[in-house]
């Protein structure tokens, strides 16, 4: 903020403390860590403005909080309804999943979470303006914020692999499979800084704006440098697992024994587990973006007031991102994983344990992530690692991308009639240049070749290896951290046009029209290149597969119209309607590699010409997006006095996608709807917000058994939030907010037209209320 908003020094802060609805006590409980902690946590935030003189002035800001949060769930997976089935399959086969009806799927899947977590987040704000004239000022701002976070992740998995026909109903399952618990810790953190400079000359036929910024964000995840596994396992196999009573939410009953003796076996005892697992899984990721910006603008004034304005931006977007994945294997003394030297209890999380699972389940015996690192610093003789995976993975995720958007625009305002019809237009120009960089995979990098560059092949023909296939040296050779290195430019125009007319005093009819775009997601171009074997013919296993750098950004053309009425004092109606055009979706293809296509990663046509390409390219048919909204917001000053204050508003959008690419919309809400009250008083004010989402469609689920047109869901959703303020002075005031007090949480489903209701819920999370209370004041 400016520091000549203020005529003179202004001070606003507050302090608070932050609590979830069921950890309302100060005593410490389990979670997140391996200690118990107090999971109500104080904050505070303010702002500081200070007009030093007519010429120079500057603000402060701060605050810092701590947020904690249970996110339990569960999740369940329904074969024939999300899940494929196998249909009947030899005796021998470990796993099997008989073939069902759409309106008879099976329960083969259940588990619940347990994760905690606690987030600390700082931030700190300074501008500096200083007028260098009447109409010219100088303003440099710094804003410099962190954020540092524990995650403590637990689950329990009850998994059916093997089902006998005659083994399932609807409501019941029955069969041999597995137990896992699994355990995933990790400590994350990151900065963000932002300076930004800027220049305004306000004259009064002249207007100009020059500016440039710098955005640079960090993201870490530790886990193993910080001396505990995140992807800690532990499993029971050969188990028969039987699921009764079974309702939309879960099991009513699960029964669990040994396949071969029939013996029950406790689900919620770590002793009747076996070490499976521990990894690594930590990733660094950076964010920068510079801007700089130019604009001019001139006011003709007349009878017919014009003003026209033209400006020039730059935008650089830089994201680099590493990762390092490897999986540790316990394997014990004897050389052997799953043997009685790898029990799980041996690494049990004596706190976590103690917390009461959801859904009624019982305390669990989990499993600590430290404790299983420490077995591996003890004795990595008794642990192997797949450094083979952990090489594919580092140079899977190891991606840089780069995008340059260089504009220029052009706008003009007019308004006529009397300044009742206002129109404002114009178009603007995109130059974008993108580069990326990501994994190479060339099988033809492990051939031995002959000094003239010959593959060398041996007596059945085939190529002559450097390195045994699957070994580290051979991936190593064939697959190159960054080896793919693509660029693709294009240019786009932006015309648009708005305007607005007064057909009463307090009635406006609004209407727009305007062009926007999609741009790809940086993968598009720091994706993987798989190259084939050019040492064997084309075929549907030997081709190359890569992301299309050369694919278009989908474009929408959008026609908007708005009639709004505002009431006498306070208060709007509003009624708007809106039609976008969308085009050149994505979709995928394979095709005979073009010399255009090769050059965007820099491949010889001579040598990879002749194979196909799988791709993705832009579609021809388009989208129609339509949708209506509505708005009204008032004060009622109607109302008699004892009611005064009071103040309502509703808002409410309807949107819907036509068209054979419709699916390219999978995640918008379809319906969205927010209303609330609010009552005003000298010595206090109280307000209520609610918002409620519907029900959106997502991706399509296909697979054997699955119905056709069977698709992910997010289920409605109702949120409330409450709030509350109480003056104690003029200057101080008690503050209370509630968010979330219905506890919506977040399900999701996948269903097709058959589906049952019953079955219809995948999974569902829970964060719980979250409370502040606190008090502010302004000095």
């Amino acid at each position: 903020r400016s520091a000549f908003e203020r005529s003179k020094p202004v001070f606003t802060g507050s302090a608070f403390i932050m609590m979830r609805e069921t950890e309302k006590t100060f005593r410490k409980t389990p979670g997140p860590g391996r200690v118990p902690t107090r999971k109500i946590h104080p904050g505070f935030d303010f702002s500081y403005i200070m007009p030093v003189n007519k010429r120079f002035g500057f603000t402060v800001t701060g605050g810092t909080s701590t947020n904690y949060t249970t996110e339990y769930g569960s999740s369940r997976d329904w074969r024939g309804a999300g899940f494929p089935t196998t249909g009947i399959t030899a005796p021998t086969t470990a796993t099997q999943y008989p073939d069902t009806t759409p309106d008879r799927p099976y329960l083969t899947g259940f588990s619940f979470t347990l994760p905690t977590k606690v987030t600390t987040r700082t931030s700190i704000g300074a501008t500096v303006d200083f007028k260098l004239t009447r109409n010219d000022a100088l303003s440099f701002s710094f804003q410099y914020a962190n954020y540092d976070s524990m995650t403590n992740g637990r689950r329990l998995n009850f998994m059916i692999q093997r089902v006998e026909p005659g083994d399932f109903t609807p409501t019941s399952t029955r069969g041999t499979g597995s137990l896992t618990v699994q355990g995933g810790d990790y400590s994350s953190n990151g900065t963000t800084y932002m300076p930004s400079l800027t220049y305004r000359h306000d004259g009064t036929v002249w207007k100009s704006v020059v500016g440039a910024g710098l955005s640079h964000a960090t993201n870490h995840i530790r886990n193993v440098s910080k001396g505990f596994f995140q992807n800690a396992i532990a499993t029971r196999g050969n188990v028969r697992i039987s699921f009764d009573d079974i309702n939309y939410l879960q099991p009513g009953a699960i029964l669990v024994a040994d396949a071969t003796t029939g013996a029950p076996v406790n689900p919620y005892d770590l002793s009747n587990y076996s070490l499976s697992n521990g990894g690594q899984n930590e990733p660094d990721g950076t964010d920068t973006k510079r801007s700089a910006y130019a604009n001019l603008r001139r006011d003709f004034f007349g009878r017919v007031p014009v003003s026209v304005k033209a400006g020039l931006d730059i935008r650089q977007s830089i994201r680099e991102s590493r990762r390092s994945r490897k999986t540790y294997t316990p394997v014990g003394a004897d050389g052997r994983a799953g043997t009685a030297d790898d029990n799980a209890i041996v690494i049990l999380d004596e706190s976590i344990s103690q917390r009461i699972p959801p859904f009624g389940f019982p305390r669990v015996q989990w499993i600590d992530g430290v404790e299983f690192y420490d077995l591996y610093r003890a004795n990595p003789s008794h642990f192997t690692v797949n450094e083979v995976g952990a090489h594919n993975n580092t140079t899977a995720d190891s991606k840089h991308a780069e995008e340059v958007i260089s504009s220029a625009y052009l706008r003009g305002d007019v308004q006529l009639f009397d300044r009742r019809l206002k129109l404002v237009g114009g178009v603007r120009a995109e130059q974008t240049i993108v580069k990326g960089e990501g994994q190479l995979l060339d099988p033809t990098r492990n051939f031995q070749r002959d000094a003239s560059g010959k593959v060398i092949l041996g007596p059945t023909g085939t190529p002559q290896l450097i390195a045994p296939a699957g070994t580290l040296a051979a991936v190593q050779l064939t697959t190159i951290d960054r080896g793919l290195r693509a660029k693709k430019e294009y240019l786009r125009w932006f015309p648009s046009i708005n305007a607005s007319f007064n057909v009463r005093d307090n009635l406006i009819a609004r209407a727009g029209y305007y062009w926007s775009v999609g741009r790809p997601d940086f993968a598009q171009y720091a994706g993987a290149l798989n190259l084939p074997n050019t040492e064997n013919p084309p075929s549907t296993g030997n081709r190359i597969s890569v992301a299309n750098a050369g694919i278009k950004a989908w474009s929408a053309r959008t026609t908007k119209v708005t009639l709004e009425y505002y009431f006498e004092g306070v208060g709007l109606v509003s009624v708007g309607a809106f039609r976008r055009d969308f085009e050149n979706f994505f979709g995928s293809t394979v095709f005979q590699a073009t010399p255009e296509f090769l050059g965007l990663y820099g491949l010889d046509p001579d040598l990879y010409g002749a194979y196909d390409v799988v791709t993705q390219y832009n579609l021809s048919s388009r989208v129609r997006m339509t949708g209506v909204d509505f708005a009204y917001k008032q004060a009622l000053t109607m109302l008699p006095n004892w009611a005064r204050g009071v103040q309502v508003f509703a808002n409410a959008s309807a949107q819907r996608a036509t068209g054979a690419e419709s699916a390219n919309f999978a995640g918008y809400v379809p319906r969205t709807y927010s209303w609330g009250v609010s009552l005003s008083r000298e010595k206090y004010k109280l307000r209520a917000n609610w918002n409620y989402r519907g029900r959106s469609r997502k991706s399509l689920v296909t697979g054997r058994g699955i119905e056709p047109s069977t698709y992910n869901w997010d289920s409605k959703r109702l949120y409330l939030d409450l709030s509350g303020e109480y003056s104690l002075s003029k200057k101080l005031a008690l503050f209370a907010n509630l968010r979330d007090v219905l506890d919506a949480g977040w399900d999701r489903g996948r269903a097709g037209p058959s589906t049952p209701p019953h079955a219809e819920l995948r999974a569902r999370e829970n964060w719980e209320s979250l409370w502040t209370f606190g008090v502010k004041g302004t000095f």
